[in-house]
């Protein structure tokens, strides 16, 4: 494992960055998975996956404009010095998908299911970018669209593209590099944390648990696993979080069959077992109580 440092103090622009850590140091830690594929870490935003090699470079996912820097020299220093050629849009929240620019503007093609394009240009939510869900443009958005099914065949390797719907968002892609059985999952794992599942841009709970399962059905034992947030991850950890929300899911269920709002189930602490070992500071035991509870219940305020 490579750690690059870079300092920086800008404020984080997206709300799902509230785990992060309050020093001023960004680091990146670079990890070799094989097969000239690479996890890119930081302590401030979802992580990136690199695959490098005699074709260019593909990255997964590019993080926010201040890190893309230190995510450029990282992937540099694994590359021998080469610039992005391909990147690809897990989702459309801002700490994937703001360092689109810095790429695109060194000529990398950007590429994302269609549906993310279109949220970026008009966003509902303040998930998107921050503050303030100002539309992007330039850039910042992808130019390709693609699909469940695609493949990216690049550096002898077969990259396989799934799209989930209504789960994290309503436009999920994880990649499958099926020669090399590494996984980047996007946000469909927050791994040993409760998920941020986004009502507002088409996710559900159900959706979330079926997107999950969909990567476990192509995953084994042995598949290193890059989550959207969290450290490399198994199969097994897939599972834990499938379990988890399954059954954090039906507590909340039961309580709204007894005619509670949401108070009341905030009261009843339903999620209390579950509190120690997936609680964080973005995703707290509420407001995962809160997520269930309103899509159980279709209620938004």
């Amino acid at each position: 494992m490579i750690r690059t440092a870079l300092i920086a103090s800008l404020a984080l622009g997206a709300s799902v960055q509230a785990h992060a850590q309050t020093d001023t140091q960004v680091y990146v830690e670079t990890s070799d998975l094989g097969s000239g594929i690479y996890m890119l870490a930081t302590n401030r935003a979802g992580n990136v996956g690199v695959s490098v090699g005699e074709d260019g470079v593909f990255m997964i996912d590019t993080q926010m404009p201040q890190f893309a820097p230190a995510i450029d020299a990282a992937q540099r220093a694994v590359s021998g010095d080469r610039a992005v050629d391909l990147v690809l849009n897990t989702h459309l929240h801002g700490d994937h998908v703001l360092g689109n620019a810095y790429f695109a503007e060194q000529g990398a093609t950007i590429m994302a299911h269609p549906s993310v394009r279109d949220a970026l240009m008009n966003p509902v939510t303040a998930q998107l970018t921050g503050a303030t869900p100002e539309p992007l443009s330039g850039a910042f958005l992808p130019t390709v669209g693609v699909n469940d099914g695609d493949v990216v065949t690049i550096n002898g390797l077969s990259a396989r593209l799934h799209h989930t719907p209504d789960a994290h968002t309503n436009g999920d892609i994880f990649v499958v590099f099926e020669d090399a059985n590494v996984i980047h999952a996007g946000d469909l794992l927050f791994s040993g944390w409760f998920p941020y599942i986004d009502l507002d841009n088409g996710g559900t709970v159900d959706g979330f648990i079926a997107g999950m399962q969909a990567i476990v059905d192509v995953a084994d034992s042995d598949t290193q696993i890059i989550p959207g947030h969290g450290p490399l991850s198994t199969k097994a950890d897939l599972e834990a979080s499938i379990t988890m929300l399954t059954q954090a899911k039906a507590e909340v269920a039961a309580l709204v069959e007894q005619g509670m709002n949401l108070q009341q189930v905030q009261d009843a602490e339903p999620l209390a077992a579950f509190h120690d070992e997936w609680n964080w500071a973005f995703i707290t035991t509420e407001r995962m109580v809160w997520t269930l509870y309103r899509d159980i219940t279709g209620e938004t305020e």
